[in-house]
């Protein structure tokens, strides 16, 4: 009695952990993950104009990864909309974190060449939620996930 007792401790042990365990994260929900342990808050933005007159939009971001497993790039969707709320701009830019640690934050610009901002508008830099598949593999952080 005592030995059947023992095996079904351990047949319920071994079906607890096995059901705890779930199903294993696609590279799909890995990079999903990822791109949303960091913070992207943008702190200043101004338009350069090279010598022919051309403009080039800055965005200074505060960047942190608020996770423990770095991505070597992240793609944000920077936009801008103009009085009246007429979006003006909507384009995504990826931003190098080479050396960017899991906890430590930093301050990185991105450029938009031939974008001036103008003085009502109004700026926001966002990570793109529920991203499908086919569009999260386009990204150029889909090759630290997928192994390319």
């Amino acid at each position: 009695m005592r030995g059947r007792a023992l095996v079904v401790l351990v047949a319920l042990i071994g079906a607890v952990v096995l059901t705890g365990c779930g199903p294993e994260e696609t590279p799909e929900q890995k990079l999903a993950r990822l791109r949303y342990n960091h913070e992207i808050y943008p702190v200043g933005t101004t338009t350069l104009h090279d010598a022919a007159g051309n403009p080039t939009l800055l965005v200074d971001l505060n960047v942190a990864n608020q996770g423990t497993e770095p991505l070597s790039r992240l793609t944000v969707l920077v936009r801008v909309r103009g009085a009246g709320g007429v979006e003006r701009l909507a384009q995504r830019v990826t931003i190098p974190l080479e050396d960017l640690r899991p906890g430590i934050g930093r301050q990185q610009d991105v450029r938009i060449e031939g974008f001036a901002l103008a003085e009502d508008d109004e700026l926001t830099v966002e990570l793109e939620p529920n991203l499908p598949p086919e569009v999260l593999h386009e990204l150029p952080e889909w090759a630290d996930v997928a192994g390319g």
